[in-house]
């Protein structure tokens, strides 16, 4: 039975002293449960409008947009090395902290990382886990809500509460299984990730690649990458989503013509006369103007068709998904956690500095992966089940 029916009604957060109470509060708990409401379909920043969170009977929800709110009174808590912070799926929570106070919450417990350590499935929903935990169905009905308009409603209340209040359920639920499985030290594995702010800098490197395209053209590739450093700055500057600012169709065109003054800009697809003349139109030409004049032996090296590599055998491949699926299957955690399809390839081709060859995972699958490949383990079937058959 849910721990649900011992919290007290939400309570209300929209002052400082109020905030300040709380936060005292919850500093003497072994664990709190957090979750955010945002929007940020207008804006490259998440634009935080709630904060749910959860202590041991205390269910409180802070309105992040009440007037004159100080949410750097939120830090002590997020930095409490005594207290647990819990959430469910954390990036997006972890990077509007981190973008507010320059801090990551710790220690932090991730109970979608958890669940799928506990066999639960890859990536599980929460309204999924909480059925599947602890038996109940989260109305789902606010999910979409406009969590900037005010005031919230009562049902809106509700909603964003048993974000929380469920949660600690869940977490309590998840810890006795993992402790019982020897496992919490695999979650603690992969918190670290969650803990590294870098984990959260902008996907620079992989819009480069995802744009480059193949072409010995130095200028172009330089211009390219001038570009898409310039759009991401200016996008947090003016906190506009990055398509907003110049699409990644324009970006290309961009690099191809170099466009050294606002007609030449103009004429490019996808860019506007307004935005050629405006201050961003000419802080974009003054980019590519450097780019221009930079030497061509400092710009990008061109990308080199390569000569076609050796590929790793398919139906090798295929026995390291089998074997993944089957050892995930017995040790009852998410395949996706534990080896990608990019792992299992190199794996097959001989390289062997791979994560998935170190700590928890080299036992659940590297080692046996390596043996399968060395031809010291074949796959067999008994009782409609893989077996392992060590040589």
């Amino acid at each position: 039975m849910s721990n649900l029916q011992k919290f007290s009604q939400p309570v209300m957060i929209t002052d400082n002293a109020s905030l300040q109470s709380m936060v005292t509060s919850l500093l003497t708990e072994k664990f709190v449960t957090i979750d955010t409401e945002f929007v940020r379909e207008r804006t490259y920043w998440p634009e935080l409008c709630l904060v749910q969170i959860a202590g041991a009977g205390s269910v409180y929800i802070l309105d992040a947009l009440a007037e004159d709110i100080d949410l750097s009174l939120l830090v002590p808590l997020l930095s409490a090395p005594t207290v647990v912070k819990v959430f469910h799926a954390a990036q997006q929570d972890l990077e509007i902290f981190l973008h507010l106070f320059n801090i990551l919450p710790a220690p932090i417990f991730d109970t979608q990382i958890a669940a799928m350590v506990a066999g639960f499935g890859n990536q599980i929903g929460y309204d999924s886990l909480v059925e599947s935990l602890l038996g109940h169905n989260i109305d789902k009905s606010h999910r979409f809500s406009d969590w900037s308009m005010r005031p919230l409603t009562e049902a809106q209340q509700s909603y964003a509460a048993a974000d929380v209040t469920y949660l600690w359920d869940v977490y309590l639920v998840l810890q006795k299984q993992l402790q019982q499985t020897n496992r919490l030290e695999w979650v603690a594995a992969e918190m670290e990730t969650l803990s590294d702010p870098v984990f959260f800098l902008p996907p620079l490197e992989k819009i480069w690649k995802r744009l480059r395209p193949r072409t010995h053209n130095r200028r172009l590739l330089g211009c390219l990458y001038a570009v898409i450093q310039w759009r991401e700055q200016e996008a947090q500057r003016l906190n506009i989503p990055r398509q907003h600012l110049v699409r990644d169709e324009s970006i290309l065109a961009i690099s191809a013509a170099l466009p050294d003054n606002i007609k030449a800009l103009s004429r490019v697809r996808g860019i506007s006369q307004g935005f050629a003349d405006s201050k961003e139109g000419l802080s974009l030409i003054a980019v590519i103007k450097q780019v221009k004049n930079t030497p061509v032996e400092e710009l990008p090296l061109p990308v080199t068709i390569k000569v076609e590599k050796a590929k790793p055998s398919e139906a090798l491949v295929m026995l390291l998904k089998v074997l993944l699926q089957a050892k995930c299957e017995t040790y009852k955690v998410a395949p996706k956690l534990v080896a990608s399809s990019k792992d299992i390839e190199k794996l097959a081709m001989g390289e062997r500095k791979l994560s998935v060859l170190s700590g928890w995972r080299k036992e659940v699958f590297g080692q046996d992966a390596v043996d399968l490949c060395d031809g010291h383990l074949t796959l067999g079937i008994r009782n409609q089940k893989i077996e392992f058959i060590k040589h």
